[in-house]
């Protein structure tokens, strides 16, 4: 039996490493992309593990980095896309043209590079998911961060339509959103504010990267294998439909 191999965009994000080191518990090779700085993690017996440094900007090394993978493991079957940057909160007229243009190549340009490129490799050879990591804030919105709100708000859109358009090719997209999540991402706000997001969250704590970790490794497993074009938020309540 071929043994289920992740392919990890972000990986040295602080949730990207943490789904990294689920996924090897579960049994996954790991192949995983960082820009700046490589995760530490520790090499599971009779699991592979290959680091690649990927800057997402370049989109022309996209599909080089896509056929790499392919040529060291020979097959790949889930795609975990957890890479963004974050937008420095302002109105809506103090954001630059250049702050525009990062967000949007980073968040959802790359994404839909990196799905292009995997389901060229993936399609009509064998069952194959996709998971996208957006964000509670395509729900609601959020103040002072609208441009970077739209770039979670496209994965929406490109899931149900990538489930739609894929369904029948055996291979499933889902959304993960997560809430106010303990990351380094966060570690501008002060603790009183944390404690304030924590208090506006009905379990009346910030989530972990193992909250989020468990759901994406459920959604890349066959436990999940009739649930495609969703967005599962996982945000302690925050965001109630």
């Amino acid at each position: 039996m071929t043994k289920k191999t992740a392919i990890i965009i972000g990986g040295s994000s602080d949730i990207g490493t943490q789904v990294a080191k689920r996924m090897l518990q579960e049994g996954f090779n790991i192949a995983l992309t960082y820009n700046s700085h490589k995760p530490n993690l520790e090499k599971q017996d009779n699991a592979e593990i290959n680091e690649y440094k990927l800057d997402l900007t370049h989109k022309e090394d996209i599909k080089d980095f896509f056929e790499q993978v392919m040529s060291d493991f020979k097959y790949f079957d889930t795609l975990v896309f957890c890479a963004g940057v974050s937008q420095k909160r302002a109105l809506i007229f103090d954001v630059s043209d250049d702050e525009i243009d990062n967000l949007f190549e980073v968040n959802i340009k790359s994404a839909i590079r990196c799905v292009r490129e995997f389901v060229r490799l993936t399609v009509n050879r064998h069952p194959a998911n996709i998971v996208l990591v957006g964000s509670f804030v395509e729900k609601n919105g959020c103040s002072c961060e609208s441009v970077y709100t739209a770039t979670k708000s496209a994965m929406t859109g490109l899931c149900k339509s990538l489930a739609s358009e894929l369904g029948n090719l055996d291979v499933r997209v889902n959304v993960v959103a997560p809430g106010f999540i303990d990351t380094k991402m966060n570690n501008n706000l002060s603790q009183d504010e944390k404690d304030e997001m924590a208090d506006i969250t009905p379990l009346k704590r910030l989530g972990t990267t193992q909250d989020v970790a468990e759901i994406i490794c459920f959604l890349a497993s066959e436990k999940s294998s009739f649930i495609t074009g969703q967005t599962i938020c996982v945000d302690g309540g925050l965001v109630l439909e």
